[in-house]
Order: structure tokens, then C-alpha cells, then sequence
């Protein structure tokens, strides 16, 4: 079965009257994708029963399931996915601190804030952002706090960073199909530990290399690296990032004893 096959699977059995509603979502006219998505995101928030059912029934769906990640300093879980209507919903939760990183995105997407809040940058980048950018060409040009409650809406191919101020910082992200196979990342501040970030100072300087398509654990300022899609992923990257059971069930507990469903 294919991914579109399976897809179709997914929403064809899990009838939900508000997505059934919203035709196909047409990103690049991005206020009116922005109009439609926060709307949508926060009817779905505050309906605690469908969020609750769907969440719930991620783990008996193989298709959702293979979608859910630990990574290094977040959780996602994927509720939903129509890719037809370009409508993905997943939940993603702070698990560690997060450094400034500069990034775009491989899709457009509609996020509300439900826990906590993100320190927000957005950038200008000195003659376009690529693995050849260095640090100084990217500066910020506009800081605020996003915080329980806010909801907000992003192009692709704007340049920003969204730090957790808080573990535990728990949103939800509705994002359209993928327009790029890939979107570069770079650290504006370093992570880890003095020794392992002096070995990465070699290691970024040979940039003719090329940049990895993981998130690094330790890093210095100015070490990049590809976010990719799943089917960029080997077979062993995807087991080494799926989600567990007992981490998925913390966290189906942790919402309904936050009030969140």
C-alpha cells in the first residue's frame, strides 16, 4: 500500500465532520490560508472530545503512528493527515531546552500555542540562507513571545527560531504538504559540551562536505543541517526517531491531566 493509498485509509475511516467541512487548502494565498487554518486549529483545540478520540486511536492506526517522533528536544505525535486537502494536525511537545536556531520550513503551517510559550524570532538573511550562510549574515529583526493561547501562521520560506522558554511547552501545528525535500537549519547558539562542540568546530569548517540530514546533539554557532522529510530517512533513522508506547501513553495522560483534552 502506498502513501497516498494509506492516506486515504486514515481519513476515509475516521470521519470528522469539522475537516470534512474545509476543501482543499491553498497555502500560498497564505491569508486566506491563515484565516481558514487558525480558525480550524482553534475549533479543533476546544473540541476536548474529538481531540481526546483522535489522539487515542493514533496508536491502532499504523499509518499515524509510524509519523510519531522523539527527537532531541521534542515530541510530535500526528493526529491527522489529509493529504489530498494538504491538513496535517500533530501535537508537539518541549522536552529539553532548545537553542536559537534560524531556520525555514519544507512546508507552510498554522500553529496554537496550548502550554507555555516560544520565544519568536524572525530573521533577514544577507543574500539568501543555504548551507554556504554564515552566522553574522542572519539577523533578527523582530522578537516577541508566543504564549498560551496565540496562534500564528508562517510561510515556507520565512527565516525564524522558536526556542522553548518553558518545558513543557505543548502546541499544535496544522501544516500543509511539503514544497521542498529538504530546509536548512542553523544554530545562532551553541548546544552540549565545550569538548564535543571543539570537535565540531572542525568538522563545520568543511562545509564542501555537506551538511547532515540529522539534528546534531552537540553543536557550535553556525553548524547546519538539512530537516528532511520521512521518505529521506533510512529505515534505521525512522526506528531510531519512532515514538515508544510507554512515551506515547505518558503523554495521551499528561494532556488529559493538563485539562488539554
Amino acid at each position: 500500500m502506498d502513501i497516498e493509498t494509506a492516506d486515504r485509509v486514515h481519513v476515509n475511516n475516521t470521519p470528522v465532520a469539522l475537516f470534512d467541512s474545509v476543501e482543499r487548502i491553498d497555502w500560498e494565498d497564505l491569508p486566506a490560508a491563515a484565516a481558514l487554518t487558525q480558525r480550524l486549529i482553534r475549533a479543533f483545540a476546544a473540541d476536548k472530545a474529538l481531540f481526546k478520540r483522535l489522539l487515542l486511536a493514533v496508536e491502532h492506526d499504523p499509518y499515524l503512528w509510524a509519523k510519531c517522533e522523539e527527537d532531541v528536544v521534542e515530541d510530535k505525535i500526528v493526529l491527522w493527515d489529509d493529504v489530498d486537502k494538504g491538513l496535517r494536525i500533530r501535537l508537539r511537545m518541549s522536552t529539553d531546552h532548545q537553542q536559537q536556531l534560524a531556520h525555514n520550513h519544507r512546508f507552510s503551517f498554522t500553529n496554537l500555542v496550548l502550554r507555555g510559550t516560544y520565544l519568536h524570532r524572525n530573521y533577514i538573511a544577507r543574500n539568501g540562507f543555504d548551507e554556504n550562510t554564515l552566522p553574522d549574515d542572519v539577523q533578527p529583526v523582530v522578537l516577541h513571545e508566543d504564549r498560551a493561547g496565540d496562534c500564528f501562521t508562517i510561510h515556507h520560506n520565512a527565516l525564524h527560531s522558536t526556542p522553548f522558554t518553558q518545558l513543557g511547552t505543548i502546541s499544535l501545528v496544522l501544516r500543509g504538504n511539503p514544497v521542498k525535500e529538504r530546509a536548512p537549519v542553523m544554530f545562532k547558539e551553541a548546544r552540549g559540551r565545550q569538548e564535543a562542540l571543539e570537535q565540531r568546530r572542525a568538522a563545520s569548517a568543511r562545509r564542501e562536505a555537506g551538511l547532515a540530514e540529522t539534528e546534531p546533539e552537540q553543536a557550535d554557532v553556525g553548524t547546519m543541517f538539512w530537516r528532511v522529510g520521512e521518505d529521506r530517512e533510512s529505515a534505521e533513522r525512522r526506528a531510531e526517531r519512532q515514538m515508544t508506547k510507554a512515551k506515547y501513553h505518558y503523554w495521551c495522560e499528561k494532556l488529559e491531566e493538563l485539562g488539554i483534552i
